[in-house]
C-alpha cells in the first residue's frame, strides 16, 4: 500500500533533518567479463568492477560492497536492506533485463522505487552503461538509444535552461564547479550509444525523468548527458567523473579543474546515501562482504580502458 504523496514529502523532509549516517555503505554492481577486451584472462562466468569506481566512492567517504549478477530477487532485496545506495557502473552489456548487470539493475531499480514510494530514501547513481540501463529498465526493457560516436571526447556540459532550478544536482552545486562544468571540456565521454531528445520524448522517458544537460557527439548528434528522476533520488550520468582522477589509458581530462569538478558528483551521491539508516545487522557479515576482501588486478599491457579491476568468480 502506498502512502499519500503529502505524507511521503513530510517524511522525507523530517528524515533528512534527523538522519545523517556517517558510515555509508554503497553497493556497486558487478558485470559480466564476457563483454570486455580482457575476457580471455578469466573464465566467462567471471564478473568484475573497475577499481576507479571503488576509489571514487571511498574518496567521498563511503565503503563499498560488490553486488553480484544473476542472483534472485530475494538476494537483491536483502542487499538493498543493508546498503545505503547503489552505483551502476559503466562498461559493456546487452540490454537484456533477464540476465547479467541488466537484470540486477532491473531488480534493484524496482526494489528501490518501492522503498522510496514508502518514504525511505534510497539513491541510485548510473554511470555511462549504468545511465543507459536505468533508462531501459524504467520503460520495461525497451531500448531508447541510438548509435553515436562519442568515444574519447572531453566536453563541457550544456545545461537546459528550464532545468537549473529543478535539478537536484545543480541546486546544490558550488558556483566554481558549475562554471567549470559549463565552460571547460572536463566530462569524459566513452560511449557508442546516445539518448537523443527526440527519443527521450517519443519513448515517454519524460514521464519519469528530467533531462538536465545535453551534448553533441563527433557527428553533431545531440544527446542527453544527465537525467534525474522526477520523484526519486535516481541520477544518470552519460559521462565518467571517476576517470578524471583514476584512469590514465585514454584521453581523459586530468587538469585541476577536471578533478575538482568531477569530485562533486560522487560527493553528492555519497551524501545522498547518508540520508537513510539501512545497515548490516551483524558487523562480521559486513566485514566479510566489503570490497577489501578482494584483490585488484593491474591491467598493465592488457587491452583495457581500466588501470585496475576487481575480478569475481562466478
Amino acid at each position: 500500500m502506498y502512502l499519500p504523496v503529502f505524507l511521503i514529502l513530510i517524511l522525507s523532509f523530517v528524515t533528512k533533518l534527523t538522519i545523517c549516517n556517517e558510515r555509508p555503505v554503497i553497493g556497486i554492481l558487478t558485470q559480466e567479463i564476457y563483454w570486455t577486451s580482457f575476457k580471455n584472462i578469466r573464465p566467462p562466468n567471471y564478473s568484475y568492477i573497475a577499481a576507479s569506481y571503488v576509489k571514487a566512492i571511498e574518496a567521498s567517504g563511503g565503503r563499498v560492497v560488490p553486488v553480484f549478477t544473476n542472483r534472485t530477487t530475494e538476494y537483491y532485496k536483502d542487499v538493498v536492506k543493508k546498503v545505503n545506495g547503489i552505483l551502476v557502473p559503466g562498461g559493456g552489456s546487452e540490454f537484456n533485463i533477464s540476465f547479467g548487470i541488466s537484470q540486477s539493475t532491473n531488480e534493484i531499480f524496482h526494489i528501490a522505487k518501492n522503498i522510496n514510494d514508502n518514504g525511505d530514501q534510497f539513491p541510485i547513481l548510473g554511470i555511462c552503461l549504468g545511465f543507459e540501463l536505468l533508462l531501459v529498465t524504467s520503460i520495461d526493457g525497451k531500448n531508447p538509444l541510438k548509435s553515436c560516436d562519442s568515444n574519447d571526447m572531453n566536453l563541457p556540459l550544456n545545461l537546459i535552461p528550464t532545468m537549473e532550478q529543478k535539478s537536484v544536482l545543480f541546486k546544490t552545486m558550488p558556483k566554481d564547479v558549475r562554471n567549470i562544468l559549463l565552460t571547460e571540456p572536463v566530462t569524459a565521454n566513452h560511449h557508442k550509444n546516445c539518448l537523443t531528445p527526440q527519443n527521450f520524448t517519443s519513448m515517454k522517458l519524460d514521464k519519469f525523468w528530467n533531462s538536465i544537460t545535453v551534448n553533441k557527439d563527433s557527428n553533431n548528434l545531440t544527446f542527453i548527458s544527465i537525467v534525474e528522476a522526477k520523484k526519486y533520488p535516481f541520477v544518470g550520468l552519460q559521462f565518467h567523473p571517476e576517470k578524471n582522477s583514476y584512469e590514465w589509458k585514454r584521453n581523459n581530462p586530468h587538469s585541476w579543474s577536471a578533478i575538482h569538478s568531477a569530485r562533486y558528483f560522487y560527493d553528492w551521491f555519497v551524501n545522498e546515501c547518508r540520508q537513510n539508516n539501512h545497515r548490516y545487522i551483524k558487523n562480521n557479515i559486513l566485514e566479510n562482504e566489503l570490497i577489501y576482501n578482494y584483490p585488484t588486478t593491474y591491467m598493465n599491457n592488457l587491452s583495457s580502458a581500466f588501470e585496475q579491476v576487481y575480478l569475481f568468480d562466478g
